[in-house]
């Protein structure tokens, strides 16, 4: 049986060359081929072919998937090319900017038989996975509400006028929604392992600065499918990361478990005794990703299922559109 998917990887940003590729290097079913980003310097960083364009990439015929690690606003075209071009594809999230635009993208990797995954590294974390076991295996009891809450004061981290201000001033791709709150909405959806429907969003500014374009705070009432009770807040606020979980037999808070690096802490409460779990300090900072490039790597040699797969990226999708409010 073939051992490695050759690779591609579309845009070489912060993410790409600090994270994703280091993670490619040491995955035992991975070889990368080939980068594309129009800049030349960035695609010189990594030490393999380089292409000014993506669509010199797609037509490479040696490489059978691709990251895509461009612009939220880029995903679409970039999606439907590589599809055609019969590539696998991970995308980073959000897949797309809209519910419309990710249907497009799935039907087109159903039509042209290519798998397309949606790249939520956080949750191939060890701190993350042994939440989403506890609750699964009834720890708790029965889960009775939710608090879920993922912020950080993007105005210092990204002032107007910075690289990463786009947050700020992009009104389809920035604001703290699809910047950081889609982890919630995939974290509440595999932790809780139902459907979550919104019933009451709000999106409203308290420290947005002169001329930005999005609002600040995106924050809903949501209910699950078995009428569990929560709130979402995702902010630009303030530093907070966390989730938690109440139940007939305790509780269990997931903070700091969403971050780029393999961090996080699990805090166990039950009959009133509590136990608490913290990411290995000894991972290297690219191991969630190196763990996610190899699960959809092992899904394209051996033909097996993935995830997160379609059904859960487009609920996904649905969610976050419903949570972003008035």
């Amino acid at each position: 049986m073939k051992k490695r998917v050759r690779w591609g990887v579309l845009g070489c940003g912060q993410i790409a060359v600090d994270k994703m590729i280091p993670a490619m290097q040491c995955a035992q079913n991975v070889e990368l081929v080939a980068v594309a980003d129009p800049l030349e310097k960035r695609r010189n960083l990594v030490g393999v072919e380089g292409y000014s364009s993506y669509q010199e990439l797609l037509a490479d015929e040696r490489i059978e998937a691709v990251y895509i690690a461009l612009p939220t606003g880029m995903h679409l075209e970039a999606v439907l090319a590589a599809a055609e071009a019969k590539k696998a594809i991970l995308c980073e999230k959000p897949l797309g900017q809209s519910v419309s635009d990710v249907v497009q993208m799935l039907e087109a990797a159903k039509c042209n038989e290519v798998k397309l995954m949606t790249a939520y590294m956080s949750r191939f974390g060890d701190i993350f996975q042994q939440g989403c076991h506890a609750l699964r295996s009834g720890a708790i009891g029965d889960m009775t509400f939710v608090y879920a809450n993922f912020s950080y004061p993007a105005l210092k981290s990204y002032p107007l006028g910075t690289r990463g201000s786009w947050r700020w001033t992009d009104p389809v791709g920035g604001g703290p929604l699809l910047d950081i709150g889609i982890y919630l909405a995939f974290g509440l959806r595999e932790l809780l392992d139902q459907s979550i429907y919104t019933t009451n969003a709000r999106a409203l500014s308290t420290v947005a600065p002169e001329g930005a374009a999005v609002a600040d705070t995106n924050m809903a009432w949501f209910m699950t499918d078995e009428g569990i009770p929560g709130v979402f807040a995702a902010t630009f606020s303030h530093q907070e990361c966390c989730i938690t979980v109440y139940g007939t037999k305790g509780r269990l808070v997931l903070t700091d478990c969403f971050a780029q690096r393999p961090t996080g802490r699990l805090e166990l409460t039950v009959d009133g005794k509590t136990t608490v779990t913290e990411a290995s300090p000894n991972l290297p900072h690219f191991d969630n990703y190196r763990r996610e490039i190899k699960h959809f790597s092992e899904a394209i040699l051996t033909d097996c299922e993935y995830q997160p797969d379609a059904e859960a990226v487009l609920a996904d999708t649905i969610l976050l559109d419903a949570l972003k409010g008035t």
